[in-house]
Order: structure tokens, then C-alpha cells, then sequence
């Protein structure tokens, strides 16, 4: 049994399904998975729907990194972070892996930096979550709250062993030099979740004309919270689906 989360003008409605959820399929070519997208996926209806993920800046221009299942299929998109809102357009989806590239008129805060070659490796500890579980993780100053996974993996995504829920989607995973190691996709099973890794993730923005920033070193303090510094490049990123 699961929950979905749909939005309704001001209301949620919580449906109980049984069954796995399907993965949103973003182009034909590729198989189906039985997985769950952690953004709110929301039916077609006549209704006012939305989804909602995590989407973080890549850039000083307002170019942002998200899923592609967060940010496809969209009459409107948008960003909110402390309080302000920007509309969003999205730019362009990866054609092999779950990532979209979306833009908002400026950068709020900090953006993200890749790491130049020191990749994450199996049983390093990273930090993954949506942007609305952020303030309460700040107050907690959390190191870390997942693993890289030893196996599980597919080309172009790391594995890793974490909690994260729904809004999730986007979500950038951060090293313990605060540096992005991947971006949420979606979860294969309960406490396992697949990212797009951060050598995929380098090579849309490349091809996307995209200047990024990469470096390998630290990007916090040692003992420096990664919520503060997730918080510090993320916004929600919110999808109208009619």
C-alpha cells in the first residue's frame, strides 16, 4: 500500500493505491521501471494540479538542475524559496537520464559546485533532501543522513541507501566537502534511491551550454552543517500541470 499526495486548489487529497508505482517515462525508448519518482505526480483532470520537487542553482544566471519527471508535462513552472517566487521555463530535458534544466531570471543564493574528479565511492556518507524537510534538518545540523550503496546502481545514477520521501525529486546529493554527487531521481525500494551521478549530471549542463563551476575542494567547514549548505543552493520547484 502507498500513499499519493494530490493538490486541489488549497486542498490535499490522500489516495491509498496498492500496487508499486511506475516511474514516469520521459521518452519511449526507455524501459519501464518499477519505481517510485519522488516528486507529487498528479492525474489529469479538469482540476488545478500540481507537483512539487527540489530543484538547485548551477550557475550565477538562474540556470537550475531538477528531475526530468519534475519539471516535464508542465503548463507553468515555478520556483519558491524564502519567500519569493520566480517563474520558471524549462529549457531542456537529458535524453538518457532523469534531469532537466530549467531557468528563473536570477540565482537566489548560492549555486552548486561539482566536483572536478573525486568522485563518490560505495559506503561514503552524503546528505539528500527535499527542500521543505531543510529548516528542520538545519535546527538538527545534520553531516550526513545517507549512503552511497555498494550496489544497485544503473548507468548514469549512483545508489544510494537513504530515506528521503516525496518532494525529493531534484534533490542534489551532497559530499561531505558540500560538493553535488548526484541528483535525486527516484526510489527502487523502501530506503534505496536511485540519483543521476554527477559525471552525467556535468555533461547535460556541458551540452547545454551551461558554466558550471567544479572543484574539488571543501566548500564547507569540516564540521559545517549540509543542510545549511543544501538550503543554501535549493528552492522547490513547483510544476502546473493545467
Amino acid at each position: 500500500m502507498r500513499m499519493m499526495q494530490i493538490r486541489v486548489g488549497a486542498a490535499i487529497i490522500s489516495l491509498a493505491l496498492a500496487g508499486p508505482m511506475s516511474a514516469q517515462t520521459l521518452f519511449p525508448s526507455q524501459p519501464a521501471r518499477d519505481a517510485e519518482d519522488l516528486s507529487r505526480p498528479s492525474p489529469s483532470s479538469g482540476l488545478s494540479l500540481e507537483k512539487n520537487g527540489t530543484a538547485f542553482f548551477v550557475d550565477g544566471s538562474g540556470h537550475m538542475l531538477t528531475a526530468g519527471h519534475a519539471a516535464a508535462d508542465c503548463a507553468r513552472l515555478f520556483i519558491s524559496k524564502e519567500g519569493q517566487v520566480e517563474l520558471a521555463r524549462l529549457v531542456a530535458l537529458a535524453a538518457d537520464v532523469d534531469l532537466a534544466l530549467i531557468k528563473v531570471p536570477k540565482t537566489l543564493g548560492l549555486s552548486a559546485v561539482f566536483p572536478r574528479s573525486g568522485m563518490a565511492t560505495a559506503s561514503d556518507m552524503v546528505f539528500a533532501a527535499g527542500y521543505d524537510k531543510l529548516p528542520d534538518m538545519m535546527k538538527q545540523g545534520l553531516l550526513a543522513n545517507a549512503t552511497i550503496a555498494p550496489s544497485g546502481g544503473e548507468a548514469g545514477y549512483l545508489a544510494i541507501d537513504s530515506d528521503v520521501t516525496f518532494g525529493a525529486s531534484g534533490a542534489p546529493v551532497l559530499d561531505s566537502r558540500g560538493l553535488v554527487q548526484g541528483i535525486v531521481s527516484r526510489r527502487t525500494r523502501e530506503d534505496h534511491v536511485l540519483a543521476v551521478d554527477a559525471a552525467s549530471a556535468k555533461a547535460f549542463l556541458a551540452a547545454s551550454g551551461v558554466a558550471f563551476e567544479q572543484d574539488d575542494r571543501s566548500q564547507i567547514a569540516a564540521s559545517g552543517s549540509r543542510a545549511n549548505r543544501a538550503a543554501s543552493i535549493s528552492a522547490r520547484v513547483t510544476c502546473l500541470q493545467n
